[in-house]
């Protein structure tokens, strides 16, 4: 599928604007807090911080090619995303995977909750500033 010439109308435009505002927001937030040895933000708090991140990132990515996101899991909007954009690497996919892994949605896959440590949300940073860079990139072609 050649995706270069997706424009999105207004509607989703300013829906990409606005996800990534918002994923700005709350990566700006965790990394600000991750590198703060004072801060009162915990494991708990930083790493829903860097899943509501990368949930914006996604949504304004696919919005930027017009289309809603269908998913919410890290690891599956990285696979809806794939459909459209070619600049997706194995890390970015590894960094979806990371995100998500500590939290299971039903007690079938046998583990509840799980608290990231800080070694995990410092590779979470990582990945997910590799994440805003394309994404910003993608919403700069469309900007007016």
């Amino acid at each position: 599928m050649s995706t270069e010439n997706i424009i999105p109308d207004n509607e989703m435009r300013t829906l990409a604007v606005s996800s990534l505002a918002y994923a700005n927001g709350y990566f700006t937030t965790f990394q600000k807090s991750l590198s703060n040895e004072q801060s009162r933000f915990d494991n708990d708090l930083l790493y829903q911080l860097a899943v509501m991140s990368v949930e914006k990132y996604f949504i304004a990515l696919l919005a930027r090619y017009d289309w809603n996101a269908t998913h919410h899991m890290p690891i599956a909007m990285y696979k809806e995303a794939l459909t459209f954009e070619p600049e997706l690497s194995e890390a970015m996919k590894q960094t979806s995977i990371l995100v998500g892994k500590f939290e299971a949605i039903c007690s079938i896959e046998g583990f509840g909750y799980r608290i990231p440590s800080k070694e995990d949300l410092i590779a979470m940073n990582k990945g997910i500033q590799d994440i805003k860079v394309l994404v910003e990139k993608r919403l700069a072609e469309i900007r007016d």
